[in-house]
């Protein structure tokens, strides 16, 4: 009996150890994310914004234009999302872990969902204009292809309009959880919720989204240093 004692006891450290280190990695990945989506947003490889209100969502010419950038940035954006989905809601949990926890899991799995639906739909959106028009494929026939996705457009954006959605939802369900833990200053929060509603009010397609947007992937790296740092406190 005696001689296993101390293993248990250092198992039992070593678990202890290791909690802050995946937090601070998770926090790792939030800020590198973040910092990803704002650069990308910043020079966007895709060209302008597309406008989900039009009735000519897509236009051949443009994604052409664009055709192997737009390809990379959009599966780099998407992957980028899914991971602040997941990091963000584990970065908000360990900060509130008394008040405010039961916020914060319900959050983090809408992120999580969210993070990752938008992902889907961005590979798929990508993949479909990498192939559209593709130099194999007649001119015609590719115009042909994107009209068709123009009077079928659910099916082409659907998934990742309801990925955005749900990581929204998410975050301001994380926002809540924050100012009840009282783990991050209210006016970090009250900042963050102005930017997330802004992205809704402002018209669908405009260049302005950019900018509300970049000011929201700086806002999660602040908020991925203070994860960070709480992590470190707790080792």
């Amino acid at each position: 009996m005696t001689s296993t004692s101390p293993v248990r006891t250092d198992s039992a450290a070593s678990l202890a150890s290791s909690g802050p280190a995946r937090i601070r990695v998770a926090a790792a990945a939030l800020a590198a994310s973040a910092a990803t989506v704002g650069v990308l947003l910043a020079a966007p490889p895709w060209g302008d914004r597309l406008d989900s209100s039009s009735d000519e969502f897509l236009d051949y010419d443009r994604l052409l234009e664009v055709r192997d950038a737009a390809w990379v940035g959009m599966l780099v954006d998407g992957f980028a999302y899914a991971v602040i989905g997941l990091t963000l809601g584990l970065g908000v949990l360990h900060l509130a872990r008394g008040r405010g926890r039961v916020a914060a899991l319900v959050g983090a799995v809408l992120t999580s969902a969210g993070g990752v639906l938008f992902a889907i739909g961005a590979g798929a959106f990508a993949t479909f204009s990498w192939f559209a028009t593709a130099p194999g494929l007649p001119d015609d026939a590719g115009r042909a292809l994107v009209d068709y996705a123009n009077d079928h457009v659910g099916h082409v954006i659907g998934a990742d309009m309801a990925g955005f959605v749900v990581f929204t939802l998410g975050t301001l369900v994380l926002s809540a959880a924050m100012v009840r833990a009282r783990a991050v200053p209210v006016a970090w929060v009250v900042v963050f919720v102005l930017a997330t509603l802004a992205q809704f009010a402002l018209p669908a397609g405009s260049d302005l989204l950019n900018y509300v947007q970049i000011a929201m992937m700086a806002l999660l790296v602040g908020l991925a240093t203070l994860v960070w740092r709480g992590a470190r406190a707790d080792a």
